[in-house]
């Protein structure tokens, strides 16, 4: 690929620009509010510690969701912290119902969901349950799903919990009301519907280096955005950093544009990352839905555009879309192993790897002088 052809460079958000520790707090709160609250199952020593918000995450916010656990689910290029908390409590629940498979017809109970965790949460009163007791299950989910990626791994999950349980409970369907109340319930933490307001979004470097670069950038090549949040978690948020300014607003695809794609297509189709269809909305926004979800749509241009990215569903979605795969390492690292993340991206093809979206004017800089003396 001629680097020197790039026109087009297409940002993700979170971990090149935006950090995810927000996201990953709230996805922590979701699946313990649950799991914990007598909402719903009701087990309050799950995770021990006490059940006051304000030092929830503190005292317990890694026994919810372990960095290890983003580190699995990101190495098989699922990014998003919907699935993330969709993924924690299904391995969760499936683990405490292996261990008590008495109680698992009620979940399949004709009742609203809630009901049915309630009425799971009864039955399980005076029980010793703990987290520590879906360890294994959860371990053996890895080991089952180390060559899937992307929605393969997300489809699994209720092959898995059949296989584990002995039967189909259907609330772990990925199309069923669980994903969807994991999904409600996490919008409602983060919109601060809960009764408590997490701290705003930050980003993963000094935010007035990150302008200066996009500034720079802007000045050559056309800057897009194609991010799995919603609109809302989007422009307000570049808006008040200051940084919405560089990016040409008719190519901010965010998580909105997914799902009206998805509903286009009578929801037949995921269209997350790893698909690649956020790069090809922010690359072609003129283009029919359809047409750029059919599987024959190629980008005539595509060694004009980059995607930037920190996990391994960008560097899939980039490879999908064929174009340039430029990674950075500012997003998620677990126990700050940077290494190990590089070889992560390295492993997955990433073409380009950089320590933060700082280094990409200097890169751009160096790959367009290289080409212009061997042209020469």
């Amino acid at each position: 690929m001629n680097r020197d052809k790039l026109k087009l460079l297409v940002f993700d958000l979170d971990g090149v620009i935006t950090s995810e520790q927000k996201y990953w707090n709230i996805a922590r709160l979701t699946v313990w509010e649950l799991l914990c609250s007598g909402d719903y199952l009701g087990l309050v020593n799950y995770f021990g510690g006490g059940d006051r918000v304000e030092t929830r995450l503190q005292s317990v916010g890694d026994r919810v969701i372990s960095e290890e656990f983003v580190y699995q689910l990101k190495s098989r290029a699922v990014n998003s912290n919907w699935d993330l908390t969709f993924f924690v409590f299904c391995l969760q629940l499936i683990g405490i119902l292996a261990a008590h498979p008495d109680s698992i017809d009620i979940l399949n109970r004709d009742r609203s969901l809630a009901d049915n965790f309630q009425a799971l949460g009864r039955e399980l009163q005076g029980r010793d349950i703990t987290a520590r007791g879906s360890a294994d299950v959860i371990d053996r989910f890895w080991q089952e799903t180390r060559s899937l990626r992307g929605a393969d791994v997300l489809d699994f999950v209720g092959e898995f919990a059949t296989r584990t349980l002995g039967r189909e409970v259907r609330c772990f369907d990925t199309r069923s009301e669980l994903w969807q109340l994991c999904y409600e319930n996490f919008q409602a933490w983060y919109e601060g519907k809960k009764g408590y307001v997490l701290p705003g979004d930050e980003t993963v470097v000094p935010t007035d280096a990150i302008a200066s670069t996009l500034a720079r950038l802007s000045q050559t090549f056309t800057l897009a955005v194609a991010t799995g949040r919603p609109k809302l978690e989007t422009v307000p948020v570049l808006t008040d950093l200051g940084l919405l300014q560089y990016f040409d607003r008719d190519r901010i695809v965010t998580y909105d544009e997914v799902l009206a794609a998805e509903s286009v297509l009578d929801n037949s189709i995921k269209l997350g990352k790893p698909h690649p269809f956020v790069i090809y909305k922010a690359a072609r926004p003129e283009v029919d839905v359809a047409m750029l979800c059919s599987e024959e749509f190629r980008l005539d241009s595509a060694d004009a555009i980059a995607y930037i990215g920190d996990a391994g569903s960008d560097v899939v979605a980039a490879q999908r879309a064929g174009c340039l795969s430029i990674g950075v390492l500012t997003g998620f690292a677990i126990a700050n192993a940077v290494e190990q993340k590089r070889a992560l991206l390295s492993g997955l093809g990433c073409n380009v790897i950089l320590d933060s979206v700082l280094d990409l004017p200097r890169f751009l800089q160096r790959a367009r002088s290289a080409s212009t003396a061997t042209t020469c």
